[in-house]
């Protein structure tokens, strides 16, 4: 009998120790997944931690590859002194007077601050990044600092930055078509500068984005660059630059590419000259047609090739159909490699000084 009495004495010993155990462990953020290393809490006067101000900064728009800062005052309204630690952070967060790296002490009745700086980078839409601090407040172990926006690139164009004419016709009137550029954090940018890689038959020119036009975009201002495409490009596929030069510090510089399809008197079939797994022992050949409408005989030179080609254009077709043939010609013991260039026609024809011809074709080794 004495010896169960001694049994139900140790365990009732062992649970009421496990108890006390239990009561003195590490508070551990179990709600949230994450075991914090919370600050030590002492005994005595007892530290109150409050943050002055909200504590997610929301910082709107901010452009690319841009820096931000935001500072909090963290002050200490309790009797005993307060211990603040950094946890985890996702951006740069610096504590004043951070001791040995990890903790600042607090005394009673004074302040520090805490401030996180981050780096947009190359984010495009909803930015969100924090700090996470323990303290030895019983009452607020942890809080999170949050900075939260949005991030876009310096300078917006809109609908897009390539202007597609699709195909322009050389005799009729010029072609035009506009984009919107705008900054999102800096609505006073300027447009300083508007070049383009073929002047004279590329213009370019800007004008202030009208009031309905801002509202249309939801934009407080911004610019109409408008792009003209005269008759006199050359025949064929063109792709040219609008260079737009702003006074954005994060961005002084946009491209605009203007593409499309110039069609005139002469056409060519097939448009591109196209060649996959040409053997370079044995060489190669492509066919083309050079039609003329009207049948007006012309006169066709070759200004520009690939130095690797051979262009040759038929004259014993009867010049009243307006055809001509043309070969291009791969000569056997071409080095092997690949092709990407144009073909560039000069004629006599008064509305079609130049055909270009697109070039693509791959030489390989085997036999």
């Amino acid at each position: 009998m004495m010896r169960w009495v001694i049994l139900a004495v140790l365990v009732v010993a062992i649970s009421a120790t496990a108890t006390v155990v239990v009561q003195f462990l590490p508070v551990a953020a179990a709600d949230r997944g994450v075991e914090y290393p919370i600050a030590p809490v002492t005994k005595g006067p007892k530290p109150r931690a409050v943050i002055e101000g909200e504590l997610v900064h929301p910082f709107g728009t901010m452009a690319q590859r841009a820096e931000g800062k935001k500072t909090w005052v963290v002050r200490n309204e309790g009797a005993g002194d307060l211990i603040l630690t950094m946890v985890t952070s996702s951006c740069s967060c610096t504590i004043a007077n951070l001791a040995d790296g990890k903790m600042a002490t607090v005394k009673p009745g004074d302040k520090t601050e805490i401030t996180l700086t981050w780096n947009t980078k190359e984010n495009n839409g909803h930015f969100r990044q924090s700090a996470t601090i323990a303290t030895n407040d019983l009452a607020r172990p942890t809080f999170d600092l949050v900075v939260d926006g949005t991030v876009r690139p310096p300078v917006i164009v809109l609908p897009d930055s390539t202007i597609n004419f699709m195909e322009v016709f050389s005799d009729e009137p010029d072609h035009r078509a506009g984009v919107v550029v705008f900054s999102p954090d800096r609505p006073g940018m300027k447009i300083t500068r508007l070049t383009t890689s073929k002047p004279g038959v590329i213009l370019a020119e800007h004008e202030p984005l009208p009031p309905k036009d801002c509202k249309t975009y939801e934009v407080e201002a911004g610019y109409r660059v408008n792009v003209t495409a005269k008759s006199g490009l050359p025949l064929g596929v063109f792709r040219e630059e609008v260079i737009v030069e702003t006074d954005h510090p994060k961005q002084p510089e946009v491209r605009l590419y203007v593409v499309g399809k110039m069609v005139g008197p002469i056409s060519v079939s097939p448009e591109r000259v196209r060649m996959h797994e040409v053997s370079s022992r044995r060489g190669g050949r492509a066919a083309l047609l050079l039609q003329v409408r009207g049948r007006r005989p012309t006169t066709f030179a070759v200004e520009r090739k690939p130095e690797k080609l051979q262009v040759r254009i038929a004259s014993d077709q009867p010049e009243e159909l307006g055809q001509y043939r043309m070969s291009v010609i791969v000569p056997p013991g071409t080095p092997p490699g690949e092709v990407e260039d144009v073909i560039i026609l000069k004629t006599d024809h008064p509305q079609a000084s130049e055909v270009i011809i697109p070039v693509s074709l791959y030489i390989g080794d085997a036999g």
